[in-house]
């Protein structure tokens, strides 16, 4: 007998599938010319051998230190889901001089990261980390600080503040991301393992939905 939740995963990427209009499809000679940047919401896409669908696109804007102020420089964020598998997939993406793309491997909590001594870190540590910048330890690897920044989170016309560190493996193929959420009258901690993606290894296979691109 089929698991409850294992149909209801099944049914919902089926569902989804069913709504690929062939009319938004890309042709195959235009997908080169396309990246992850052209991807909206109910747009599909292929990486790594999997497909996915592009359920939220949501940003996230870069604040002055006092959230008063807002600076041109943005992070789309796209929330997907995985059709061969069932799992959601975060994609970022950025352009700092050239086009920068990143899917999120896991969420983490403080309990698993360590300083180079091997002692414990958490939320008080994190801006004497920065001004020193230090690196921290996560899974037996050394993350170095790379950057921290303000930051509002644009999603379905609301704004949240969030204050991110950012971390990079020496190779710059792995990054820890620390933010800080501020909104909910308590500070909440989110701490994301992410690793970067080659752009042309995404292939965009259709437009959004008509009515779904974020304006």
């Amino acid at each position: 007998m089929i698991d409850t939740a294992v149909k209801k995963s099944f049914d919902q990427r089926f569902s989804l599938v069913r709504t690929l209009d062939k009319s938004r499809l890309i042709p195959e000679s235009a997908q080169a010319s396309l990246t992850l940047m052209d991807a909206d919401k109910g747009s599909f896409f292929t990486c790594f051998g999997d497909t996915y669908y592009v359920k939220e696109k949501n940003r996230y804007q870069e604040m002055s230190e006092d959230f008063a102020t807002r600076k041109d420089y943005f992070i789309t964020e796209l929330t997907c889901l995985c059709l061969e598998t069932g799992h959601a997939g975060h994609f970022e993406w950025e352009v700092d001089d050239e086009l920068e793309i990143s899917i999120t491997l896991e969420q983490t909590s403080f309990k698993y990261i360590k300083d180079e001594e091997g002692k414990s870190v958490d939320e008080d540590d994190l801006d004497q980390i920065a001004e020193d910048k230090d690196a921290i330890v996560y899974a037996g690897q050394k993350f170095w600080y790379e950057d921290d920044w303000a930051a509002l989170y644009l999603r379905d016309g609301k704004e949240e503040k969030v204050y991110i560190y950012e971390f990079e493996n020496e190779e710059g193929s792995l990054s820890l991301t620390i933010e800080e959420w501020t909104d909910s009258g308590r500070d909440e901690y989110k701490i994301y393992l992410s690793k970067s993606v080659v752009p042309d290894q995404i292939t965009i296979m259709s437009k959004g939905a008509p009515g779904d691109e974020l304006l």
